[in-house]
């Protein structure tokens, strides 16, 4: 037995001179020599006893990758759509919604809710347009006063009448309003007359001069320019007014409206006293307004 021993240790001593010298001689070879003999037993190395338990392979520990998973699913909270101690705690007198209340509105419901709001904003939208043409600027106005005014651009008219289209009096109309009354002369037709007016001693017919009757203490002289036909009368539709119907209290007297002469005609209103006036012309899709306001 103490021969045995001897030749091991021997052994052992040679195979250690061994791999210093070729450690030296051959780095590459001495590692894989080394690595090949990490797999053998060492006659030295005890032996498990008989009944001792076998040691754990790596095939019986669990796989790194699912220990992983395993500690962040326990470490993150559950989405909103599923039960946790939290939103237990937070939902403590609170009754689960059911299928019906929770269920997403359909597509249809959806694109109506879509459309009753577009239709909203365009209704809003559109209110001030609707607003401004109800309410139309006037094509021509001018300033209280005493003295004579005319339109612009005067003798010619505002906006000529259209070839083979007319414009002609077709009515007149008076109103009482906060601080002034007024008188409407409503034109039928295309274009938009000119203008002129001031007070006179007298009314007379276009053309021959003829006087005509005006009641009142002071008479304002309306000439309009402009109309067509040239030349017309009550056979062609153009009003021939020989006196006012006032019931309404107005500061007007009389009103006295002559033929188209020329493609003029006069309007001649007779007042109490003479006031201050102004003129102004409104377009309408029905014609166009000759509107002489009045101060009280």
């Amino acid at each position: 037995m103490d021969s045995q021993r001897s030749d091991a240790r021997s052994a052992r001593g040679r195979r250690a001179v061994s791999w210093r010298t070729l450690a030296r001689t051959s780095p590459a070879l001495a590692a894989l020599l080394l690595v090949l003999s990490c797999g053998q037993h060492s006659p030295d190395e005890p032996e498990a006893p008989d009944g001792a338990p076998e040691a754990s392979t790596v095939e019986d520990a669990p796989a790194t990758g699912e220990a992983e998973s395993r500690s962040t699913a326990a470490d993150t909270p559950p989405p909103p759509d599923e039960s946790g101690p939290e939103d237990s705690s937070a939902a403590q007198g609170a009754e689960s919604p059911t299928e019906e209340e929770t269920e997403p509105p359909s597509a249809d419901a959806m694109t109506q809710s879509s459309q009753e709001e577009a239709a909203e904003g365009e209704e809003t939208e559109g209110a001030p347009e609707e607003q401004s043409a109800q309410t139309p600027e006037p094509l021509d106005a001018s300033e209280f006063g005493l003295e004579a005014q005319q339109s612009d651009g005067f003798p010619e008219p505002l906006s000529p009448v259209p070839d083979d289209a007319e414009l002609l009096l077709q009515d007149v109309r008076v109103g009482l309003h906060e601080g002034y009354d007024r008188i409407v002369f409503d034109h039928a037709g295309e274009g938009a007359p000119g203008w002129y007016a001031e007070y006179v001693e007298e009314a007379v017919e276009p053309g021959s001069g003829f006087p005509l009757d005006v009641d009142g203490g002071a008479i304002l002289y309306l000439g309009a320019v402009g109309l067509a036909p040239g030349n017309a009368g009550a056979e062609q539709g153009h009003l021939e007014l020989e006196a006012l119907h006032d019931d309404q209290g107005t500061v007007f007297t009389d009103v006295r409206t002559t033929f188209v002469h020329h493609g003029a005609a006069s309007y001649y209103i007779g007042l109490d006293e003479a006031r201050e006036f102004r003129v102004s012309v409104w377009e309408a899709e029905d014609g166009t307004r000759l509107i002489v306001d009045v101060l009280r």
